[in-house]
């Protein structure tokens, strides 16, 4: 603890981030984005903020349904900048800014209902999302906290300055019926604070 200290012009940091849920069957954490730094010089650095995800779920609320969900597969990257304030020997603390830039393949929700004690037939219906499109811009506040040499822990809130979504076309398939086409669609958002849950965990190299 006593040699922890603060990135150098040169240096180099890597860091990902925790979430810990709490609840059956235990304490879990999921690390859903990288981040890779570059300090510039000892107050400035570049930043890429890297993730992938993708999930799919059943559920079954009675004997006669159930509900298949998959979310696609998603990339987001996040290119920025951030200042680091003066803090102290161990306590960095910063204010950057990003532009969050992500892309999402088509999502689905099925639903099959079975209706095993009658003579009606089994019926599905799918539900096809089209792919997103999502660009943003935002400021960020944060802070690094060195726990040992080069290792830290860190917390960090952002303020969207503005995101645009765009998704395209929707498809409804149901059993024994054509196929029915749905629009795209598209949002513009203005300013909304988005706090990081999780705990960063990094390394300085």
């Amino acid at each position: 603890m006593a040699y922890a200290q603060k990135p150098a012009a040169g240096d180099k940091t890597a860091e990902t981030l925790l979430n810990l849920n709490f609840g059956n069957p235990g304490i879990t954490y999921g690390t859903p984005e990288f981040r890779l730094s570059y300090f510039m010089s000892e107050n400035g650095a570049a930043r890429l903020r890297i993730s992938l995800g993708s999930t799919s779920s059943t559920d079954k609320p009675n004997d006669s349904t159930e509900v298949k969900t998959s979310s696609g597969f998603t990339i987001s990257i996040a290119p920025g900048y951030e200042m680091h304030l003066p803090g102290t020997s161990k306590l960095s603390p910063y204010v950057g800014v990003q532009l969050p830039i992500s892309f999402g393949t088509s999502s689905t929700t099925e639903t099959t209902q079975k209706f095993p004690q009658s003579t009606l037939p089994t019926t599905t219906t799918k539900v096809t999302c089209g792919s997103t499109l999502s660009i943003g811009l935002s400021l960020a506040l944060g802070a690094d906290y060195y726990i040992a040499e080069s290792i830290y822990v860190g917390a960090e809130m952002g303020l969207g300055i503005f995101n645009m979504t765009s998704e395209g076309e929707s498809t409804t398939s149901v059993t024994g019926e054509p196929d029915v086409k749905g629009g795209t669609s598209s949002s513009f958002d203005l300013f909304g604070v988005s706090p990081t849950s999780g705990i960063r965990l990094g390394m300085r190299f």
